[in-house]
């Protein structure tokens, strides 16, 4: 990959700016989380740019939608989750306007990051949900989000769900009654359902059927339940 100078800067500024902010708001857990957090960016960066390969962006999107990729995230430790969109939208045109860029292009990147944090109904019908979200939000946007969303489905679903058990004294049999418990897979299922691009969903479908090949897998090869402790529980009685 042939690494854009000022995206490597906005890279360092990011990483930094989570990093600092993570550690004094959690001195204990703050480098692990920003950590993680910063990787996730990079995920969306990478999806952002097959995105846009697939859709045959034009250049102003591109620009606009790899620079939304990486500051996207950037204030998740400094404020309520809920505001995390707008103050990065606003941190985000703050380094670009010292940075000289343009201002329309300074705006767009701001809208961007702040309609990546789209308020999801579980209730609400996806097809809705995604006729609404074509009808009223820039085609950049769509792919800022679908860029996102991408990362909670496939492989990286798997990773975020096993990895947290492997910091506790959960067994093997344990991670994978919580794995095939269905509620991750409902949520893959939803996020899966609310991609909008072309490029996305079919990202997300490729992505969902190795989820589901992965769990289908685990059943056959992880025992969950012990079959010699019912015969001795029927056996007491």
């Amino acid at each position: 990959m042939i690494i854009n100078p000022q995206h490597q800067k906005m890279a360092d500024y990011v990483r930094t700016y989570m990093l600092r902010n993570a550690q004094m708001g959690d001195p204990t857990n703050g480098t692990r989380r920003a950590t993680a957090r910063y990787w996730h960016s990079l995920n969306v960066y990478n999806n952002i740019n097959q995105i846009l390969d697939g859709e045959q962006a034009i250049d102003e999107e591109r620009e606009i939608c790899q620079i939304g990729a990486l500051f996207h995230d950037v204030d998740s430790y400094t404020v309520e989750h809920s505001y995390h969109a707008t103050r990065g939208a606003e941190t985000a045109a703050i380094f670009l306007k010292k940075e000289g860029y343009p201002a329309d292009l300074t705006v767009q990147v701001a809208q961007a990051i702040r309609q990546h944090d789209h308020d999801f109904d579980d209730e609400q019908p996806a097809t809705e949900q995604i006729a609404e979200m074509r009808a009223t939000l820039p085609r950049v946007s769509l792919m800022l989000l679908d860029a996102d969303l991408l990362d909670k489905i496939g492989v990286s679903n798997i990773m975020a769900a096993a990895l947290p058990m492997g910091r506790t004294d959960k067994q093997a049999y344990e991670a994978a009654r919580e794995l095939t418990s269905g509620w991750p897979l409902e949520r893959a299922r939803f996020w899966r359902d609310l991609l909008t691009t072309t490029t996305g969903r079919t990202m997300g479908e490729q992505r969902f059927d190795f989820y589901c090949q992965f769990l289908e897998q685990l059943k056959t090869e992880i025992v969950m339940s012990d079959p010699f402790a019912q015969v001795a529980e029927a056996a007491s009685v």
